[in-house]
């Protein structure tokens, strides 16, 4: 067996692995606790109401060294909590530098913007996306309505390669929302990506990525992300869609 049908051989038996394991990480599962059968249920949605008219006058907080927040990383397939993870200001200049900690201490990807909100370096993702121009985290404005879409390519850390990759971010609607941290008058967006993935069986990989964003906080209160792509390689191309992990990070403490 040659080395390109070994590789997708792996890949095939990995990704009908992983599509099982998320399936079955979505249905109702039952697990016994004493006497007492417990569901394992999808993470229930965030709590959040529209505002009336056409929102505060936002005023983002500016980036400063220091600043920090740290979120509940929750999967939201079952509702599981993953990890807390902090984020912090640790560099303003040409660049800010977002240096980000898991509750082990562990040092997670850097996440780097050009202005505010304009990414570099998308470190959110299951590896980071060092693209060539700034692709927006939000658009520039902050009235409803609001687009923003780049074209640009990205490479892998260490790698010289360059995939293809299209984000598009809109400003949806102002909402009231509540998180562990307080309740925010935040901004929601809505960010689309289609890009070329470094696995070669990976096809049409799509990435949606819905953003609370709150002015006085600098920075979102709630996050979700989520894929899908369609397997393919070597002539074949799967009509079923696999599934990307499911995330949400809600804020429990800022400064």
């Amino acid at each position: 067996m040659s080395v390109i049908r070994q590789r997708y051989a792996m890949s095939e038996h990995t990704s009908t692995r992983r599509r099982l394991l998320l399936g079955a990480a979505a249905l109702p599962l039952l697990a016994t606790t004493g006497c007492a059968l417990v569901p394992f249920e999808a993470l229930p949605p965030l709590a959040r109401s529209p505002l009336p008219g056409p929102g505060p006058d936002a005023r983002m907080r500016a980036p400063a060294v220091g600043q920090r927040w740290t979120y509940a990383l929750f999967n939201q397939f079952n509702s599981a909590q993953l990890d807390t993870v902090t984020e912090s200001v640790a560099s303003v200049g040409d660049t800010t530098v977002v240096a980000r900690r898991s509750a082990s201490g562990r040092e997670l990807p850097q996440e780097t913007h050009r202005a505010w909100g304009q990414l570099l370096r998308d470190a959110a993702w299951d590896y980071p996306l060092n693209v060539d121009e700034a692709v927006p985290l939000w658009p520039a404005g902050w009235v409803p309505g609001s687009r923003q879409s780049l074209f640009t390519r990205y490479r892998m850390d260490g790698g010289s390669f360059r995939f293809a990759i299209q984000v598009q971010a809109d400003s949806v609607a102002w909402e009231r929302i509540t998180v562990k941290a307080g309740t925010f008058n935040a901004l929601r967006v809505e960010r689309l990506m289609r890009l070329q993935h470094e696995d070669f069986t990976r096809l049409d990989t799509t990435r949606r990525d819905r953003l609370w964003l709150a002015p006085e906080v600098g920075r979102w209160v709630a996050r979700e992300t989520s894929g899908r792509y369609l397997l393919g390689g070597n002539g074949f191309k799967s009509q079923a869609e696999s599934l990307e992990d499911h995330f949400r990070w809600e804020l429990t403490d800022w400064a």
